[in-house]
């Protein structure tokens, strides 16, 4: 019985974790974005630690991507997590640097209780300038919302 009731909860948690997904809000238009949603974009892979993890292989959508997706101008973006962290991104940077919102790890998807199911993932490893404090805060992962400002 606790075999099945683990099995059922982990069938549960795989299905909860690819069907998630954020606000992508642009002045009075917001828009629910899914996982499922950024599955039907281009996904593109980065390799690199984090503040908050070893050496990991990220897959996800890269901003240019998104913004190019939801027709979204923007100067940056205000991207806010579950706990109602938020840093304000410049998006020059976001697309110099082919930043990705990460919803799979090491081939699965990033689940809540591994600070998902979005995440935002600087390549870091690839570009020494980005070992820095300020990217670690604008590192913001479990995202729920995330705010165009022109």
């Amino acid at each position: 019985m606790k075999l099945l009731t683990a099995i059922l909860f982990s069938l549960l948690s795989a299905k909860a974790a690819y069907a998630a997904s954020f606000v992508l809000a642009d002045g009075s238009k917001e828009i629910n974005v899914s996982t499922e949603d950024l599955l039907k974009l281009p996904v593109t892979s980065i390799t690199t630690a984090t503040n908050f993890t070893p050496k990991a292989t990220f897959e996800g959508v890269t901003f240019t991507e998104l913004l190019s997706k939801y027709s979204i101008t923007a100067s940056s973006l205000r991207v806010y997590a579950l706990d109602d962290y938020s840093y304000t991104l410049p998006v020059e940077e976001l697309l110099k640097y082919q930043v990705i919102l990460a919803f799979r790890k090491n081939d699965k998807m990033i689940p809540v209780s591994d600070l998902g199911p979005f995440a935002v993932i600087y390549p870091r490893d690839q570009h020494p300038e980005l070992n820095k404090l300020d990217v670690n805060a604008k590192t913001v992962w479990q995202i729920n919302r995330i705010e165009a400002i022109k």
